[in-house]
């Protein structure tokens, strides 16, 4: 059986939850089964980090600069965790600003990847989710490639 293509390799996100470790395990398996490369992107949420940066007494950009390097520590220490044995070929994680489906999609193109692995959460009763659709849906809609969406289990 031939491998599928996987274009410039395969696009996880990550919010460091229970779904989205359960899908960068998926990824990574993918990964070293069609040996390509694998990025892993946060997007840190910007909503209220001029509030936060007030409440702190510090500077925005300073708050910005800790909350990135913060984020950037856990993604690269969050790696490891979920390895499973064997090795991949290119990982690269990245940290970016913005609104998450946004910033997936965006990636995904820039990339040129030839999938999106997601983690999905399931059924919820957040009003957020029921009126605007999970991030999962969102790229979903709109990816120029494959996704895979991995339920949690």
């Amino acid at each position: 059986m031939a491998k599928p293509k996987t274009g410039g390799g395969i696009l996880v996100g990550t919010d460091f939850s229970r779904p989205a470790r359960h899908a960068l395990v998926r990824a990574r398996s993918l990964a070293r089964e069609y040996e390509c490369p694998l990025f892993v992107l946060h997007v840190i949420e910007a909503r209220d980090v001029e509030e936060l940066a007030r409440l702190a007494g510090v500077p925005e950009p300073t708050l910005r600069e800790r909350l990135e390097g913060e984020r950037r520590l856990r993604l690269e220490t969050h790696l490891p965790e979920v390895s499973g044995g064997g090795t991949v070929g290119r990982v690269e994680s990245i940290v970016v600003w913005g609104h998450p489906f946004e910033e997936i999609l965006k990636k995904a193109m820039d990339l040129g990847v030839g999938l999106i692995v997601l983690g999905t959460a399931g059924h919820t009763a957040d009003l957020e989710r029921a009126l605007f659709g999970s991030t999962a849906e969102k790229v979903l809609r709109a990816a120029p490639c494959p996704v895979l969406c991995v339920p949690s289990e």
